[in-house]
C-alpha cells in the first residue's frame, strides 16, 4: 500500500469510526497528541483533548451525525475530502436549544499527516456551511461587521 493509500485509510477511520459511529477510543491511535485543529468547535482545548471534545459537542446536538466521504485524494501529507454532514438537531448546539429539523450540508477539509498520524485539520466551508444550515449564519467566521478574516469588505449580494 503507497503512502498516500494509508493516508487515506486513515482519514476513513475518523469518519467511519469516530465521527460516525462515536468511538472516541481511535482517536488516540490515528491523532499525534499535538494536533492542530484549526476550525474546532468554540471553548475547545488543544490537542487530542480538543478533538474529542469538538465531535463530542457536534455528536451531543446531533446524536444521528453520519457523514459521507464524497471525494477524497491524497498526494504527499496531505489528504483532502469533500464530505456531506447529515443529522437532526436533537440537542443543544452552542446554545442553541434543540430545533428538530434535520440538517445537511457540504464542505471540504484537508488534514496533514506525519507518519501516518494526523497532525492537522482544516475545515473548508465546514462550519460557516452547518451555521448557516442551523440559522446561525451571524456567527460563521467572517460575519460580524461585514468584513472577512483579512479585513476586506464583502462583496455586496447581488439578486
Amino acid at each position: 500500500m503507497s503512502d498516500d493509500e494509508r493516508n487515506k485509510a486513515v482519514i476513513r477511520r475518523v469518519f467511519d469510526e469516530f465521527v460516525n459511529r462515536g468511538d472516541f477510543s481511535v482517536v488516540d491511535e490515528i491523532y499525534r497528541a499535538d494536533v492542530v485543529d484549526h476550525q474546532p468547535l468554540p471553548g475547545a482545548p488543544k490537542g487530542i483533548p480538543g478533538v474529542k471534545y469538538t465531535i463530542a459537542g457536534l455528536r451531543a446536538g446531533f446524536p444521528d451525525l453520519h457523514v459521507t466521504i464524497e471525494d477524497m485524494s491524497a498526494h504527499a501529507d496531505h489528504v483532502v475530502i469533500h464530505n456531506t454532514w447529515r443529522g437532526t438537531h436533537l440537542g443543544e448546539f452552542l446554545g442553541l436549544p434543540p430545533t428538530g429539523r434535520a440538517i445537511e450540508f457540504t464542505g471540504v477539509v484537508v488534514w496533514r499527516l506525519t507518519g501516518g498520524l494526523i497532525a492537522e485539520r482544516w475545515g473548508i466551508g465546514v462550519d460557516s456551511n452547518m451555521l448557516a444550515v442551523l440559522g446561525m449564519k451571524g456567527l460563521a467566521p467572517g460575519a460580524r461587521n461585514g468584513t472577512r478574516r483579512n479585513g476586506t469588505a464583502k462583496p455586496p449580494l447581488s439578486g
